[in-house]
């Protein structure tokens, strides 16, 4: 199936939001989350796209929208003020249309976006982190669900070490369940020539969570190359 315009509606219907939705078929569904608006990110970035190509070959629906005041969407951009808000009442759309798991995939601010998001009340049923920008935007105070989590960092992002992403960990994540971290080698913030790395190690993911989650034991969650 081919991704069809949608109109998002966000604050009390007061502005809306430009997305792009792809219906699975699964009963499993995913927002996608682009990165910082004011250096260029859009829901046409490469990570975003490529995700997005990852998840509905794999039958889930998608939704990749803009923030606000980027693209068609309305309002000025937030900066953070409003897009944690935002991202509750995509998910309420989302859900309304194709009630079932949903999940989000964020890519460097979209990641301290839905982590925000989250801090604030969103529940979400799968997490994936892509890049977090550990060291670019603050993220104390923000903690992972109790849900399956994947974060994935190269071993040559300038804006996430990996000593600042286990720092965070170990500071800020006591959960019974660890999230699966994997360190893409040579791979750096954009991922450029990489997106086909990033794809196969959610598809591992997903495959080990969600399609087979007792066959992984705890010995295989944390830190892999």
């Amino acid at each position: 199936m081919a991704e069809t315009p949608v109109r998002i509606p966000v604050d009390d219907g007061q502005i809306s939001l430009e997305g792009l939705l792809e219906e699975g078929k699964t009963g499993r569904n995913i927002i996608l989350c682009h990165p910082h608006p004011s250096y260029g990110g859009d829901m046409e970035n490469n990570v975003v796209r490529a995700v997005q190509r990852t998840f509905a070959g794999l039958g889930w629906g998608t939704l990749r929208f803009n923030f606000r005041g980027t693209g068609a969407s309305g309002g000025k951009q937030a900066d953070g003020k409003k897009d944690g808000l935002d991202l509750i009442d995509v998910s309420q759309f989302l859900k309304a249309r194709s009630p079932g798991l949903i999940g989000f995939a964020a890519y460097s601010y979209g990641a301290w976006a839905v982590m925000e998001a989250i801090r604030i009340g969103l529940l979400v049923d799968l997490l994936i982190l892509i890049s977090p920008p550990l060291d670019f935007i603050s993220f104390e105070g923000l903690g992972l669900p109790d849900a399956p989590v994947l974060i994935t960092i190269g071993d040559r992002d300038d804006f996430c070490s990996l000593k600042s992403m286990k720092d965070w960990l170990l500071a800020s994540q006591p959960r019974t369940k660890a999230p699966y971290l994997e360190v893409l080698a040579g791979v750096d913030h954009f991922y450029w020539g990489a997106e086909g790395q990033l794809s196969a190690k959610i598809g591992a993911f997903l495959a080990a969570q969600i399609l087979n989650p007792s066959s992984v034991s705890d010995k295989t969650r944390g830190q892999s190359g």
